[in-house]
């Protein structure tokens, strides 16, 4: 009987061993103990613009060179010269009087395209992005209009040189948010009966020249603003009063300075075919609270930074009571075999390419100086936090994420990674190569920001 009892006792003792020495339980931990959750009952639309510009002016702070889009804020000095003369009024180059907050492409003209192409000259079209280098100059000419207010001005050529002192990224460019754009043209578009300067039209087009076919003439579904000169003299002018799905021909000649020589200074032939009309300012101003394209497109800015920030901003609103030490010590254990396989990867990388190296040394080589010490002990407690965080959110919520939706999302997770890299990947493998609770926190953490933003009281309606 004493050896049984003693056995039981031992038993006992070893179940509480490894009880503290298991995993954190987070589905009964009393969260509040560890974290003061921030008010997420209601938030206001500008303090998200107002978070998404912080997060933007983040991104700027080590900014070295950057090639310059719609949506980029910039602060730069520029000086203007009419042959060699500086012209006052357009020149901006003291601290004092800096261009500030320039917003590139918010009224489109030749002078944002030439910042964000690499040409010499304003009117030349080109498909290679400028590399700008902050704090340093670059130059490029541009003619002004033959119609510009003022007369010394008009149709001469200018110099500007520019050096951007400062560069704020759009995070989110235009390409990321074009599936946003498209859904909101679908849902509200349609078509105008009579083409319209500031129209945006979709057309066929086919040219000739003394009846023959010439290189880059024909075109199908060819998307224009009329008027916004992006096509040869004369054509976006010929546009205008015709109808929708109307067929007819225009002519003109191509200017004798073209870029294509066989086609400089020739008469042309253009068979035309409207196939969409629509106005971008009507569909906007009509359908939403917006003013223009560039603040339709920066609500879709916002909304692509929310998707993914929303949960960060109520942390940051949050305070940190205390670290359940369990819990880091889990996500420690997580983050050693991130560095483990690292360096493993890169040991057989480098041995692929004839070198030899030690996981020691390799070691020494992506964590110099002992940074993977720091890059586990920091990293586990900002992974504790955020797992802590997104649990208390959903429970807040009153939503629930249970072990079915865990493995349900885990499957779809690991089918994603297999058909991506074309080998197979296993729920099992996935946790280890992630951690469980890295995964929990990546699953759970979309599932409250859709319910989050819901809270935004003021979020702008738009279509789509």
């Amino acid at each position: 009987m004493k050896k049984l009892l003693c056995l039981a006792l031992s038993l006992l003792m070893c179940a509480a061993i490894f009880t503290g020495c298991g995993k954190f339980d987070m589905e009964n931990a009393d969260l509040s103990a560890y974290v003061e959750l921030s008010d997420i009952s209601e938030f206001s639309y500008a303090d998200m613009c107002a978070a998404y510009e912080a997060y933007r002016e983040t991104l700027s702070v080590d900014l070295a060179s950057c090639s310059l889009t719609t949506g980029y804020t910039i602060d730069f000095f520029v000086t203007a010269q009419l042959d060699g003369e500086t012209i006052d009024a357009w020149t901006h180059n003291t601290d004092s009087d800096m261009v500030k907050g320039y917003d590139v492409y918010r009224n489109p003209s030749d002078f944002d395209y030439a910042l964000c192409y690499n040409v010499d000259q304003a009117e030349l079209s080109s498909n290679t992005a400028r590399t700008v280098k902050i704090g340093e100059d670059f130059s490029f000419t541009m003619v002004i209009s033959e119609d510009y207010e003022d007369a010394s001005l008009a149709g001469k050529t200018v110099k500007f040189t520019v050096n951007v002192k400062k560069a704020v990224p759009a995070v989110y460019p235009d390409s990321y948010i074009a599936d946003k754009l498209a859904a909101f043209y679908a849902a509200v578009s349609k078509s105008k009966d009579t083409v319209e300067f500031g129209d945006t039209l979709t057309m066929d087009f086919t040219g000739t020249i003394d009846g023959a076919l010439f290189d880059g003439g024909t075109v199908k579904s060819y998307v224009i603003v009329v008027g916004e000169g992006g096509l040869i003299p004369g054509f976006e002018e010929q546009l205008v009063g015709h109808k929708l799905n109307e067929k007819f021909d225009i002519t003109v000649t191509f200017p004798e300075d073209y870029e294509d020589e066989n086609l400089a200074g020739k008469e042309a032939v253009f068979a035309i075919k409207i196939k969409d009309i629509y106005n971008d300012t009507a569909l906007i101003t009509d359908n939403t609270p917006f003013a223009d394209m560039w603040e339709l497109k920066y609500a879709f800015r916002v909304e692509s930074y929310l998707d993914y920030a929303m949960v960060d901003y109520v942390q940051d609103q949050s305070t940190l009571i205390e670290l359940p030490e369990k819990l880091v010590k889990n996500f420690e254990k997580i983050f050693k075999s991130y560095v483990n396989r690292a360096v493993a990867e890169e040991v057989l990388s480098l041995a692929s390419k004839g070198y030899s190296y030690t996981k020691k040394e390799v070691k020494e080589m992506l964590y110099p100086d002992g940074s993977d010490v720091t890059y586990v002990e920091e990293g586990a407690k900002k992974a504790a936090y955020d797992y802590m965080i997104a649990v208390a959110i959903l429970r807040e919520l009153d939503m629930e994420y249970t072990e079915k939706m865990y493995q349900k999302d885990l499957k779809l997770f690991a089918e994603e990674y297999t058909e991506i890299y074309g080998e197979t990947y296993t729920p099992e493998k996935m946790e280890e190569l992630y951690g469980e609770e890295v995964l929990r926190t990546s699953f759970i953490t979309p599932l409250v920001t859709e319910e989050l933003i819901k809270r935004i009281s003021d979020m702008p309606e738009i279509p789509g």
